[in-house]
């Protein structure tokens, strides 16, 4: 192996999160929605960019708090990464990221998505523009993502699709609030109007 998967082996040790919701990959989005969900359950778009710490931040403070509402019926989620970080470079830690999360997420297998998602955002500091295309794919084997999949990303081939999705995303991001910034959470085409974006599911909720 020479090395291969060094930089990930410790994932195996991390500890994995069983979801009860479904994924949906569609529309540059990933929809997080329970089975139960209400016919009314707020619906909000969550923007997120894989080099962004205060979108890691957020990931850490509040996914716990996320994946119990949706889990309730009480929210639907659409994750759209950004890549505006990487300022148009295409084979930057954004970039790439999408990209590798992109391939998990269209595989519909939901709970290695939700852990793969959150591993990238919590273990951004120490990865960021230190991963190649193997260790993505290493990472996404440790935690539970299928041969095929892992493969796929070990190829690359999402990336132009990951790059794409990124600037559409950030393309319906300034239609509706005039910015691109990240982390972001819109509702009814508006940033939520929380002081604290952690506090963003309070308000949401109510």
């Amino acid at each position: 192996m020479s090395g291969q998967g060094k930089k990930t082996e410790h994932l195996a040790d991390r500890e994995r999160v069983d979801v009860a919701f479904t994924s949906d990959f569609s529309d540059n989005a990933v929809t997080l929605r329970a089975d139960n969900a209400r016919a009314d359950a707020p619906e909000v778009d969550l923007y997120e960019d894989f080099s962004c710490s205060y979108c890691g931040q957020l990931a850490e403070n509040t996914d716990a708090q996320m994946q119990a509402a949706i889990e309730a019926g009480d929210l639907v989620v659409n994750v759209r990464t950004l890549n505006f970080l990487d300022r148009g470079n295409v084979d930057g830690h954004s970039t790439r990221a999408a990209a590798a999360v992109m391939t998990v997420a269209e595989s519909g297998e939901t709970d290695a998505y939700w852990n793969y998602r959150a591993a990238l955002m919590e273990e951004q500091a120490d990865i960021y523009n230190k991963w190649s295309n193997d260790d993505f794919a290493d990472a996404a084997k440790q935690l539970g993502a299928s041969d095929a999949v892992v493969e796929k990303i070990r190829s690359g081939e999402n990336v132009e699709a990951a790059d794409a999705l990124a600037a559409a995303n950030a393309e319906k991001l300034n239609a509706e609030t005039g910015s691109v910034s990240s982390p972001r959470v819109i509702q009814d085409g508006k940033d939520v109007n929380s002081p604290d974006i952690n506090q963003w599911l309070d308000v949401v909720l109510g």
